[in-house]
């Protein structure tokens, strides 16, 4: 059975990025990580989740700064208003070292970006909500709280770090796999005291690394600092919520966009994107060949799906417990120079990037194909890669 609906979450992410770089981002999926407990590491008993997720509106000063190598590439001060579990807020631009939109308005499932000077606001559907946030949450204090028990048989729940790194930037050169959260004690932050958790690859390298001040009695991040280097160059992002007032009971009506008259309103074109529950119904509605990799044991079939606009793709989606794959064909096969060669499948160069999310790329006559995975070796993907190949020289 395939469920049809639109898709701009490729394109709300790049935009996302340029208007609040470290909102806290769409989901992906939980990684497993290690935790490594201090002396002084409390039992956190509340109910995290549901503690943040009842939380009825925040105000509060936002500021988001960016440093490339120690240098402040940018800083944003937005004056904020959200609803936490959700994706409705508001941020309007206080002062800014860099020309941004003035105004990001969400209201769960349209988000405009105004432009004053222009008169020109940008509306984008959003296909996901934040609701998952209070549940992440909930188990990075569950993974912290391993440490404070003597049960040795009971798995550490998954975690995602927070925030996620933003798609628009270049990802951390760092297996999502070797990473561990420690916590670091509690710290005030604008008066508050915040509970420290910190995220770091287990090898103790710097290459990627998160710190998340989460309120001891909200569990509201009021901090979050993401830093992380590719390419010799080291980028850090620290959003921090200061003047935060709780349970406000923010009006719906200030989610709600109340720009000028003379506003040009304009609506991207997004593709259109199936879901289908097995390969086989994706191939039943598809003139793209599905490609048939050979995917490890343990992983499992959660979806396929097929996009539809400028490109046309089709891609299928495995899990196991801790760990996914995805493989992804597009109709739009990309320049091979800028494949090192290094890695070739099926005698084609092949890219191999690495970060959280790690993939191997590779052009073939009429198609290109990416394999991606998190919390999944680079030599695993080309494996997957290399059982794909070019079929039928496509």
């Amino acid at each position: 059975m395939a469920t049809r609906h639109l898709t701009s979450e490729r394109l709300v992410l790049t935009v996302a990025t340029v208007v609040v770089v470290g909102v806290l981002a769409v989901a992906i999926w939980s990684l497993a990580f290690a935790s490594t407990g201090t002396a002084d590491q409390p039992q956190i008993d509340a109910d995290v989740q549901q503690r943040y997720q009842s939380i009825d509106g925040v105000n509060a000063t936002q500021t988001t700064t960016i440093t490339r190598n120690g240098t402040v590439a940018s800083r944003t001060t937005y004056d904020a208003a959200l609803r936490p579990g959700t994706q409705k807020k508001r941020l309007v631009v206080v002062n800014s070292t860099v020309e941004r939109y003035d105004r990001r308005v969400s209201n769960g499932s349209m988000l405009w970006l105004y432009d004053q000077r222009r008169a020109k606001a940008t509306r984008i559907s959003l296909s996901r909500t934040d609701s998952d946030q209070g549940e992440r949450l909930q188990r990075l204090f569950a993974n912290l709280n391993m440490e404070t028990t003597t049960d040795t048989t009971t798995d550490s729940p998954s975690v995602e770090p927070l925030p996620v790194v933003p798609r628009g930037e270049q990802r951390p050169t760092v297996s999502a796999g070797s990473m561990s959260v420690s916590y670091r004690g509690t710290e005030s932050i604008d008066g508050r005291d915040a509970y420290v958790i910190h995220v770091a690859p287990k090898d103790d390298t710097a290459a990627y690394e998160q710190t998340v001040w989460v309120d001891t009695e909200q569990f509201f991040p009021v901090k979050k600092r993401t830093a992380w280097t590719a390419d010799g160059e080291r980028t850090v992002v620290t959003t921090t919520h200061t003047s935060v007032t709780y349970d406000t009971g923010v009006s719906e009506d200030v989610f709600t966009p109340n720009f000028p008259d003379n506003t040009t309103v304009t609506v991207p074109e997004t593709p259109e994107r199936q879901t289908y529950e097995s390969v086989g119904a994706l191939e039943a509605d598809t003139e793209i060949q599905v490609p048939e990799p050979d995917i490890p044991p343990g992983y499992e079939l959660t979806y396929a799906t097929q996009t539809r606009g400028r490109i046309h793709s089709v891609g299928l989606r495995y899990m196991n417990r801790t760990s996914l794959i995805t493989v992804g064909k597009y109709d739009r096969p990309a320049n091979r120079d800028s494949a090192s060669g290094a890695v070739t499948i099926d005698g084609q160069p092949a890219q191999v990037s690495y970060g959280l999310t790690t993939s191997v790329s590779w052009s073939c006559e009429r198609y290109r194909y990416t394999v991606r995975g998190e919390g999944v070796s680079a030599d695993r993907l080309v494996t997957v890669g290399q059982s794909i190949g070019c079929p039928g020289g496509e």
